[in-house]
């Protein structure tokens, strides 16, 4: 841990550079989110529930 920390300061970053680089990892996961997991995720619960009207209509014949 010592090493990395030395390591860290002999580079010289600044913390604007940490934060706008940190921000950036947010932005990505929050991006990630909303283009990938919930379309996903909505498109899994409407097959789902299509697929239970099926099974409970085909039942009833």
């Amino acid at each position: 841990m010592f090493q990395i920390s030395n390591l860290l300061i002999a580079a010289d970053f600044s913390a604007e550079v940490a934060n706008n680089s940190a921000v950036g990892m947010i932005g990505s996961f929050i991006a990630a989110a909303l283009l990938i997991v919930v379309p996903a995720t909505a498109f899994l619960i409407f097959v789902s529930q299509k697929d239970s009207l099926d099974r409970t209509s085909t039942g009833r014949r």
